[in-house]
């Protein structure tokens, strides 16, 4: 049976694409969202400027300045990730970090892992403190990062779409085929069942 690995592929596209534009073109991103949000902008105006033509009389002027407010809001976007990104992701690894310390020095492990798990949430909880106090640069750092595990991800889906169309390519040899019935059929039953 042929497993269809367009869904990897496709997957494996996007991530591509969204991984380089993260990473390398971050401008271009924020191009997307003032785009998305001036077509919500003019299509809430458009709504609310056609209710006054026939009976409705305006009524669509308050759906119409919701959707003003939600296309100002998608335009904001890039600027709050770019200004609380890394104070965000500061505080996930802060928590992270004070958790694997905990258990570090709580835990019953061998020297050499308890040590390495100490270290590893001391190292965390350093990263964690640079980002929440030096948002600016820590924005960037964090934006190329994510860009690159999009980019992993992105192989990752390429690598899984490879292996199915080898697996799919493969013939399979009728003597590993396991009869689960316990005997053999011989070519004199074959000609029968083909009658």
């Amino acid at each position: 049976m042929k497993i269809d690995n367009s869904g990897y592929i496709i997957k494996g596209i996007l991530l591509l694409i969204c991984g380089v534009l993260f990473a390398f073109f971050p401008g271009v991103l924020s191009w997307v969202f003032y785009i998305i949000g001036g077509i919500i902008i003019l299509g809430s105006v458009a709504t609310a400027f056609s209710s006054f033509g026939g009976d409705g009389g305006g009524s669509l002027i308050p759906a119409g300045a919701i959707g003003v407010l939600i296309g100002l809001f998608v335009i904001y976007i890039p600027r709050f990730i770019a200004s609380k990104m890394s104070v965000i992701a500061g505080l996930i690894l802060g928590v992270i970090a004070i958790t694997q310390i905990v258990k570090a020095l709580s835990k019953e492990l061998t020297k050499g892992l308890k040590i390495f798990q100490l270290i590893f949430g001391i190292a965390l909880l350093v990263s964690s403190i640079f980002l929440i106090f030096n948002p600016f640069h820590g924005g960037k750092v964090i934006r190329f990062l994510i860009g690159l595990v999009m980019l992993s991800f992105a192989a990752f889906n390429f690598y899984v779409a490879y292996v199915i169309s080898q697996r799919n390519g493969e013939v399979i040899d009728a003597s590993s085929v396991v009869d689960t019935h316990g005997y053999d059929v011989s070519d004199k039953d074959d000609q029968k069942l083909l009658k």
